[in-house]
């Protein structure tokens, strides 16, 4: 598999100016709990969350994780959004296949000076390849890796360039079928109802410790 070392976005008009100003304010990442076989530990870092029910089939599994994970990011009172995470499997040949799966744009909302590193202990939890980080004003992005798996290597860091906009690349992030577009609206802690905000503090609670 070919990797660049840039990586570009198309934002969906409606939403150019709301992204671009999360953006411009404050770090962001992208992260997923979905794997390929959530039941594979082989490279999974020690201390990586294990899926207890080998019944449910991937796709459910990856679905639980997923939840999980956006329970333990809202009460780190971060932004979330889903989108949709895609790379170029055999990039830039006439064998290249877009590979999606369900994500997370992350905000640092409240400058929590652990994002980073938060982000990436996330990332060893639900045992990802690695986690894409974007410095605040788009400069500079990089993806951390988070797990065993030979590219990018286990808390190695790949830089893949900064926030370009009008074309496809290897690394994509979609929403709606475009490439990096956005839901304008972020789920956040202090949006949910007293019952939410407990179930997500039981839920990240099973994640953390």
């Amino acid at each position: 598999m070919s990797f660049e070392t840039k990586w570009k976005a198309l934002l969906k008009e409606s939403s150019l100016s709301r992204v671009r100003s999360w953006i411009d304010k404050a770090d962001v990442a992208i992260i997923t709990g979905f794997r390929d076989d959530p039941y594979d530990l082989a490279k999974c870092p020690s201390g990586a969350s294990t899926a207890e029910d080998n019944q449910r089939s991937p796709k459910a599994t990856n679905m639980l994780r997923n939840r999980d994970l956006k329970a333990t990011l809202l009460s780190m009172r971060y932004g979330v959004t889903k989108v949709k995470g895609s790379y170029i499997e055999a990039f830039d040949t006439p064998q290249a296949i877009e590979v999606r799966e369900n994500s997370m744009l992350v905000v640092n909302l409240e400058e929590d000076p652990n994002f980073i590193s938060n982000i990436t202990m996330l990332g060893k939890k639900f045992c990802q390849d690695s986690v894409l980080i974007i410095p605040k004003g788009g400069q500079g992005a990089y993806l951390h890796g988070t797990n065993n798996s030979e590219f990018p290597g286990l808390d190695q860091k790949v830089e893949v360039g900064s926030l370009k906009m009008g074309a496809e690349d290897e690394f994509m992030t979609r929403v709606d079928n475009r490439p990096f577009t956005f839901n304008e609206n972020l789920d956040t802690y202090k949006r949910l109802s007293r019952l939410e905000k407990q179930a997500v503090d039981a839920l990240s609670k099973l994640v953390l410790d």
